[in-house]
């Protein structure tokens, strides 16, 4: 298996469809859990509780909607007018249940402030642990909040799990393989490897799986 062919076919794809690939990786690469703020931790967050039983597609539609109602995503601001936001959030997306966990997070960041950096600060592992304690956050998701906050997790959902399978190995295996052999950070590698997946289609990945799987 040409792990780093199969990377640079995924990162030629980014290159030809992403407005500025440069910029994107440079902040793929760049997102660290030491440098993100109490305000990244609320968006992230929303974004997996939004997601669970949508399509990326679906979520992204509903994102500048969602990210308006909850004020840009600003705990403080959030929790100075919570019925104004549920209001525009239920416009949005009509599921109390989420909305309310979202909400209640923002709560939580605003009378607690610094929950991040105090997250940056732990091991991994305690780290995950207490994103599963948040409600829509399971096993699984956690690693996808972790990512998306810049922890060098390999998400254990999604097309690059699917693209895994198509190659015979684990989604460890392929991204912790593919970052040793192209001198990459794992998060980036799932990254990209996830972006090629998600816009081509399982049926055109798993095509291009089989061919990179003989070489």
């Amino acid at each position: 298996m040409n792990y780093a062919a199969l990377y640079e076919h995924a990162l030629d794809h980014l290159r030809a469809t992403d407005p500025d690939p440069e910029a994107r990786l440079h902040e793929w690469r760049s997102e660290r859990p030491e440098n993100r703020t109490d305000s990244d931790l609320l968006a992230e967050y929303a974004w997996v509780v939004v997601s669970c039983g949508m399509t990326a597609h679906v979520t992204g539609r509903l994102w500048p909607r969602l990210t308006s109602a909850f004020r840009g995503w600003n705990p403080a601001a959030v929790a100075a007018s919570p019925l104004d936001v549920q209001v525009e959030a239920l416009s949005v997306l009509k599921h109390p249940r989420k909305i309310g966990a979202i909400l209640s997070l923002a709560d939580s960041l605003d009378r607690q402030p610094g929950q991040m950096q105090r997250l940056a600060g732990m091991p991994t592992s305690e780290a995950l642990a207490w994103m599963q304690t948040l409600p829509w956050v399971g096993p699984v998701s956690r690693y996808h909040l972790a990512r998306n906050l810049g922890w060098d997790v390999v998400v254990r959902s999604g097309p690059v799990v699917r693209l895994a399978a198509c190659l015979g190995c684990t989604p460890d295996e392929l991204v912790h393989e593919t970052a040793a052999r192209v001198g990459e950070r794992i998060r980036v590698v799932d990254l990209v490897l996830w972006n090629w997946a998600h816009q081509v289609g399982d049926r055109r990945m798993k095509e291009m799986a089989s061919l990179f799987r003989l070489m």
